[in-house]
């Protein structure tokens, strides 16, 4: 199991285990159909099994995200079999709300809500809240949203916020998810959507 630093190249990491120049151009090949080697992230993790009498590569796993990975084993004539594995994801929904006591990020992140999708609550309501001014302390939010997670119940990604609620100042300002084509995205109890030409706060 390798995991990639920084500055490493997959020929400077098979070289490191001894893999021998050949071998090593082969498996770049094979590689090199499905993805770029030139740019390698840190944090990707390689598997490989090491027949240690030749060097030689029995398996090799490349990981190309947290849902794919490149399974390659070698068949009696030395060539590369290949396949790629995808992971099965199960799609949660999670409901969380909480008193902002010092910023809606903070209060946020203090439920485990995952960064992406404070990022995403933050953008829908960009159109209508300024948050340097409008948010007051002990204001509250709600919100409900999706996360996919794998077999080992870790959250992969992040998926969509079905609904979503700011009271401020005792107001509420709930916000729905509709994915209808040529209507997708988020709208207020009217029924009015949230995108709008100018924003109130301009949000990285």
């Amino acid at each position: 199991r390798h995991q990639i630093n920084e500055g490493e190249t997959f020929y400077s990491i098979l070289n490191q285990y001894q893999i021998e120049e050949e071998e090593i151009q082969n498996l770049k090949k094979k590689l090199s159909e499905i993805i770029n080697l030139n740019k390698l992230n840190t944090n990707q993790l390689i598997y490989l099994t090491i027949d240690q009498a030749d060097n030689q590569i029995k398996d090799f796993i490349f990981q190309i995200s947290n849902k794919e990975k490149i399974y390659l084993t070698k068949d009696e004539k030395s060539n590369y079999n290949q396949e790629i594995i995808l992971t099965k994801l199960d799609k949660k929904i999670i409901y969380q709300e909480n008193l902002i006591m010092q910023s809606l990020y903070k209060s946020a992140t203090d439920k485990k809500i995952p960064p992406n999708t404070i990022i995403e609550l933050a953008r829908i309501y960009g159109f209508q809240v300024d948050f340097q001014r409008d948010i007051r302390k002990r204001d509250r939010f709600q919100i409900m949203y999706e996360v996919f997670i794998d077999e080992n119940g870790k959250a992969i990604e992040t998926g969509n916020i079905l609904f979503a609620n700011l009271i401020l100042s005792g107001e509420d300002n709930s916000l729905y998810y509709f994915d209808e084509e040529g209507s997708t995205g988020h709208y207020d109890k009217n029924g009015k959507s949230v995108q709008k030409a100018l924003m109130k706060t301009p949000i990285n």
